[in-house]
């Protein structure tokens, strides 16, 4: 009285998957100073290379937000939905509060999931926490934003 064998001679009965790879993309290793310099207009190369030392900045190099520049001047930093984050992303892909960049006293930056939705991404791995090096990409929601820091940048005044 068990369930009769599957006939897999029946195309009607084989089970099939889409995958979307249209969204899928390579997984960015570590940029050379000179493909970073590639990717900048001259007016963001002059930007970075006037940071001063200890601080360090986003740049979206692409997708949405394409162009924003936020200044990471600051000892913590707090990115998402919500109006009162200093970095405020308004897309329903971001979580009101998405994730944390905090800077420690040798000035290192390091980026910290805060239990978002969508999951925090570095260099389009998942991360629950991290230290940021120059040319780094975090992916926040649909936001792809690129780290910069004027101390480790070889394209000054360029």
């Amino acid at each position: 009285m068990g369930t009769p064998p599957i006939d897999h001679s029946d195309a009607s009965s084989e089970l099939t998957s889409t995958i979307n790879v249209s969204t899928l993309r390579a997984v960015p290793g570590t940029r050379e100073s000179a493909e970073l310099l590639s990717l900048l207009t001259p007016e963001e190369i002059s930007i970075i290379s006037q940071l001063p030392a200890l601080d360090a900045m986003f740049i979206s190099l692409s997708g949405p937000g394409k162009g924003g520049r936020y200044l990471l001047d600051k000892p913590v930093f707090t990115i998402g939905r919500d109006p009162a984050s200093e970095i405020f992303l308004d897309d329903i892909t971001v979580s009101r509060k998405h994730c944390e960049i905090s800077r420690n006293v040798g000035g290192q930056f390091e980026v910290r999931d805060l239990n978002s939705l969508n999951g925090t991404y570095l260099n389009a791995i998942s991360t629950a926490k991290s230290s940021l090096r120059q040319g780094d990409e975090v992916q926040i929601g649909k936001y792809r934003l690129t780290f910069f820091q004027s101390n480790k940048f070889e394209g000054k005044g360029k």
